[in-house]
């Protein structure tokens, strides 16, 4: 072995190399899910104020954002008077994909 270039791959065994490739694989489908159908929704939600409200409560969530995030099916839902039964896919993939990034880094071997 030489120690100038060492390169902890070579001593890992077969089964830790599956298992942190799918650790990744998996972090980034739920980082993708989660980012995507977060971002759609939090602008659905802030078209919503704006169109109610106007330009300052877009700036209003966006100093609340984890509130906006988390209420945004409700913004949607009552701003417009009738539940957005299509969003609600998003709405729940974006919180898949969250539990999907743990759930990599759970199989990564990560605390």
């Amino acid at each position: 072995m030489n120690y100038l270039w060492y390169n902890p791959a070579e001593s890992m065994p077969l089964i830790q190399k599956a298992r942190t490739g799918v650790g990744w694989v998996v972090q980034i489908i739920g980082g993708i899910l989660w980012i995507g159908c977060g971002l759609l929704m939090l602008i659905w939600a802030l078209y919503v104020l704006f169109t109610l409200f106007g330009w300052w409560t877009i700036f209003v969530g966006l100093l609340l954002l984890p509130v906006t995030y988390i209420a945004s099916i409700f913004i949607i839902w009552f701003g417009t008077g009738s539940f957005p039964l299509i969003l609600l896919a998003p709405y729940i993939a974006s919180f898949i994909g969250l539990c999907l990034v743990g759930l990599g880094g759970s199989i990564k071997g990560e605390e």
